[in-house]
């Protein structure tokens, strides 16, 4: 009877030897690995941001001329015309005149070359669309990284526009060797020549 106690006891120590070194290797092994964890989720938190892609709104307030962008981005925005920055959009109809993004950077590039497209679309105030074209740069599309910070597009007025009607004006740039975006919207006024 003395034995069979002995090795009751015995048993017992046994197991609750056992289920504390259970609960140490429970507890200690994800103890040690915290500092490689730690290290893993700083890693991937740096990597998420460094690939952030550049977005956000820039305005020419005396315009109205907005562009949105993601992945390239302008440092100015605005609209030429006769060689001179305009500070309205009064245009008279037969003029041209010019959106200028400035100081563009973020285009992919391959071997020294970038790549960007230009579509125009204008619609009327009942928004039926006037003109839409898709790829202004489609046969010239390719070129020197350093020569490449400034995309502009020449807007064209005349026939089936008429005076004194406003016209909406999007215009959006993108990136041929990457996903970068600039999308330009105002709205401009038709007049008779001064």
């Amino acid at each position: 009877m003395h034995t069979q106690q002995n090795n009751k006891r015995f048993n017992n120590q046994m197991l609750l030897k056992n289920t504390f070194q259970f609960l140490t290797c429970t507890i200690v092994k994800p103890v040690a690995l915290l500092p490689a964890a730690f290290c893993l989720s700083v890693f991937l938190l740096l990597a998420a941001c460094s690939s952030k892609k550049v977005t956000g709104i820039t305005k020419d307030l005396t315009t109205g001329l907005t562009a949105s962008y993601m992945g390239i981005k302008p440092e100015s925005v605005f609209l030429m015309m006769n060689n001179e920055r305009l500070g309205h959009t009064d245009i008279p109809i037969g003029e041209s005149f010019v959106l200028i993004n400035d100081g563009v950077s973020g285009l992919s590039e391959k071997k020294g070359k970038v790549s960007a497209g230009c579509s125009l679309r204008i619609t009327d105030e009942q928004g039926v669309v006037l003109l839409d074209e898709k790829d202004l740069f489609a046969s010239n599309d390719v070129f020197a990284k350093d020569e490449a910070t400034r995309l502009k597009c020449t807007i064209n007025t005349g026939k089936p526009m008429e005076w004194e009607k406003n016209y909406k004006i999007k215009v959006v740039f993108w990136d041929k060797y990457g996903d970068g975006t600039i999308t330009n919207e105002w709205t401009i006024r038709s007049i008779d020549l001064p």
